[in-house]
């Protein structure tokens, strides 16, 4: 019986691993997203709406088929908690996210996401009694030195934007909010998909008096095949899918572990840079894509590098 449940909890563990490095590389495609809209003539808050709105009707509707509409149900004394949410998630993370991309590299933005693990860990240990282990430390200086040499800022001489550091600064502290605000509703005892179909809904109240739909209907317009197909694949890629992921695996993994298996983002933006965008990475790039992927490995080896040492 013992044997069965130790099973079964490393099952849950890795499912919640698989699920927040999903996220962390679907996170990675918000790029190029942001630069195909943004050479529409998208602002930011009207981009964040394009993306949650349609992911809270796909999601209301889930609920009223499968006959869960109870996951809607929240208690009044908890409102406030999925109003930070959505704040964290509307206006720190994706309204920065996206400032900070439409103003330096890709990459650069990537990066300066990859903060956010630091903020989580630390926060995390006061508030929800994670433990700063060795290992997660071990990790985080990992997965934060290769995010550094993934970007190529170390051998490119890359010119940037002072602003735009720093709302990328504030981009990953919203990372680190949403985090945390997520471990807070998981822990009065909400689903996942709960805290998701808040975020979305209330984000999409925020942005709504800020939105051109002027720009929205006009795009829809003038092809609506194309247009439906990027609007569809923006809100799966970048908000339905890595969102209820992410939140999914913090039932299963503490929210230090999850931030840092999602800080794969920064590869993943690598990748899509070079796919979509020719950018080639260096051999330093190389590197830096190696050593975030040990980092990941990391968090499941026993013992750490330490382990990794003994005879």
């Amino acid at each position: 019986m013992e044997d069965k449940m130790i099973l079964k909890n490393k099952a849950g563990t890795g499912r919640g691993a698989a699920a927040a490095l999903v996220s962390g590389c679907l996170w990675g495609s918000t790029g190029v997203f942001v630069r195909v809209f943004d050479g529409l003539g998208f602002e930011p808050l009207t981009l964040f709406f394009v993306r949650v709105a349609p992911a809270f009707i796909v999601m209301v509707v889930a609920f009223i088929v499968i006959g869960r509409i109870d996951l809607l149900k929240i208690r009044i004394k908890d409102i406030w908690c999925f109003i930070g949410l959505a704040v964290a998630s509307t206006i720190l993370l994706n309204l920065f996210n996206i400032m900070a991309i439409t103003m330096l590299s890709l990459s650069l933005a990537s990066i300066l996401l990859a903060i956010a693990p630091v903020f989580v860990v630390l926060l995390s240990a006061p508030l929800f009694g994670e433990k700063i282990t060795s290992i997660k430390v071990q990790a985080l200086v990992i997965a934060f030195a290769g995010c550094v040499l993934t970007t190529g800022l170390v051998d490119s001489g890359t010119v940037f934007s002072p602003l735009g550091v720093l709302v990328g600064l504030l981009a990953g502290l919203g990372w680190a909010f949403y985090s945390i605000m997520t471990r807070v509703i998981l822990n009065r005892g909400y689903e996942p998909l709960t805290a998701n179909a808040y975020s979305f809904g209330i984000g999409c109240l925020i942005c709504a008096p800020f939105t051109n739909f002027a720009i929205i209907a006009s795009t829809a317009s003038d092809a609506p095949g194309s247009s439906a197909l990027l609007f569809a694949l923006h809100t799966l890629c970048t908000s339905l899918l890595p969102y209820v992921l992410y939140t999914y695996s913090m039932k299963y993994i503490d929210t230090g572990k999850a931030c840092i298996l999602a800080s794969i983002e920064p590869v993943a933006a690598a990748v899509f840079g070079f796919v979509f965008f020719s950018e080639a990475p260096t051999a330093i790039s190389v590197i830096g894509i190696a050593l975030v992927l040990f980092a990941v490995a990391l968090l499941n080896i026993p013992g750490g590098l330490r382990s990794l040492f003994k005879k």
